[in-house]
This record gives C-alpha cells, sequence and structure tokens, in this order.
C-alpha cells in the first residue's frame, strides 16, 4: 500500500516538474508585451516625453549637454516606463512622429538568475540603439525664422498614444524658450512686454486643451545664440505665466 502511495507521490511530482519544464520559457520570458514600443500589452507604466525646440543653432558644448540630458533620462528610466523623444524646428505639422517611442523592457527573471534569454537581449538592443541614434540626430544644428514652442508643446500633449493607463507623465521641454509665432513672439519692438498676457493666453489655452493636466513639467532653458538679457526676459515671462497659471513646473538652465 505504501508503495502504492509513493508511486502516486511520484507521479503527481513528475507532472509538476514536466508541466515547469515546458512553461518555464514563458515564465522566465516574462508578460507579453508589444513588438514595436517593447510596452507590457497592458499598456505603459509612466511616461517621460521629451520635447527638444531645434529652430534656433546651438554650440557643440549645448548638444552635448543636451546629449548627456537625454542619457540620464534613459539610464535612469524604470522598468515598463514608457519614453519618448520629439523634436521640432521652425516649421511642424500637427502630428509630427517621434524620434522614439519606446518602453524600458526592464530586466527577464531568466537574465536575473544568470540565463539571459535570447529575446531579452533584442528587447536591450531595440531600446539601447535607437536612444544613441537619438541622442546623435539631436546634437545636429538646427535653426528656423519661427519657434513655435507652445503651439507644439499642445500638439504632442493632445496625442492619444503619449497617454498612458497607470504611473506618472512628465515632460522635458528642452528650448530656448524664445516663443516666436503668430500667437506670440518675443521679437519685435516691445513685443515681449507690450503683451505678456498674450503668452499667458497661448499656454493656458495650449496646456489646458492639449491635456496638461496630469503632467509634470520640467523646463531646459538652452542658453543659446541670443544675448543673456533676452533669455532672461523670456524665463522671466515664461516663469509668470505658468505661476499665475497655476502650473508647476521646475526651471532648470541647459
Amino acid at each position: 500500500m505504501k508503495s502504492e502511495s509513493w508511486a502516486i507521490v511520484g507521479s503527481v511530482v513528475a507532472a509538476v516538474a514536466l508541466g515547469g519544464f515546458f512553461a518555464a520559457p514563458t515564465l522566465l520570458r516574462g508578460p507579453p508585451r508589444d513588438a514595436e514600443t517593447l510596452c507590457l500589452e497592458t499598456g505603459a507604466i509612466g511616461h517621460t516625453l521629451v520635447l527638444v525646440d531645434k529652430s534656433d543653432p546651438w554650440s557643440p558644448i549645448q548638444a552635448d549637454r543636451l546629449k548627456r540630458l537625454v542619457k540620464q533620462l534613459g539610464d535612469a528610466l524604470p522598468a515598463d516606463r514608457l519614453l519618448s523623444i520629439y523634436v521640432f524646428n521652425d516649421v511642424f505639422e500637427p502630428g509630427f512622429p517621434p524620434l522614439i517611442s519606446l518602453c524600458n523592457p526592464g530586466r527577464t527573471t531568466s537574465e536575473l538568475i544568470g540565463n539571459p534569454r535570447r529575446d531579452y537581449v533584442k528587447c536591450v538592443e531595440k531600446f539601447g540603439r535607437p536612444l544613441d541614434d537619438a541622442m546623435a540626430s539631436l546634437a545636429q544644428p538646427g535653426k528656423g525664422n519661427q519657434s513655435p514652442i507652445a503651439e507644439a508643446l499642445g500638439d504632442v500633449l493632445t496625442r492619444r498614444e503619449n497617454r498612458v493607463p497607470a504611473g506618472d507623465k512628465a515632460v522635458v521641454l528642452v528650448s530656448d524658450m524664445l516663443q516666436n509665432s503668430p500667437q506670440f513672439s518675443f521679437f519685435g519692438a516691445g513685443a515681449a512686454t507690450r503683451a505678456p498676457e498674450r503668452l499667458q493666453a497661448l499656454l493656458g489655452k495650449t496646456w489646458r486643451d492639449g491635456g496638461g493636466e496630469g503632467w509634470g513639467l520640467r523646463i531646459h532653458q538652452v542658453q543659446g545664440v541670443y544675448e543673456p538679457a533676452r533669455l532672461e526676459q523670456a524665463a522671466s515671462l515664461w516663469r509668470g505665466a505658468l505661476d499665475r497659471l497655476g502650473i508647476r513646473y521646475v526651471w532648470e538652465r541647459l
């Protein structure tokens, strides 16, 4: 009788072990992901959106600082979080594509126990290489006659693909902040000081209609080709508008 009991136990153990053998590849691979974005099929957990203004030329030092900033964001990106990088210049059309829009695939169980899987390696390559390519592209000089900063910000915030079902959302805006568009311009005799309320109205409409609620805002003002006094004037007016609109932000120099 005992031998029969042990035989039954042995059969159960063998079945469990066999089931584990066949299930192991799936378990070690981790949860299913979108083949293009590397995000979980259930959606990304949080979003870091980088918006870069290349309507004015940058110095090599500033380009290097931008590359370091993007690398820091990529290195610090938590697993399953979406990183999108958009670049605009003086002429942009609504819906302009991102340089990249990928989730950090993180580490699979197989990698943690010292048995890297081929699909994990592919995920790392697919995330790391496009990020390197994006940084190289960002370092290229740009210029233009206009700088539609607020309009570009509103455009990317309205997009369905930039919404995430869970986690926080942060937009990182890299620009000299010298808005120059038909709606508002810092150029021209007394343009900025004559109508600061126009900047506030434009930003308020852009942020509200663009779905800015729920996004954190971090601005890196590029100390570009213009004189420091003009850049400081722009910073003062932008910060005043943001404060009056109740938009929380972090302002830094690049």
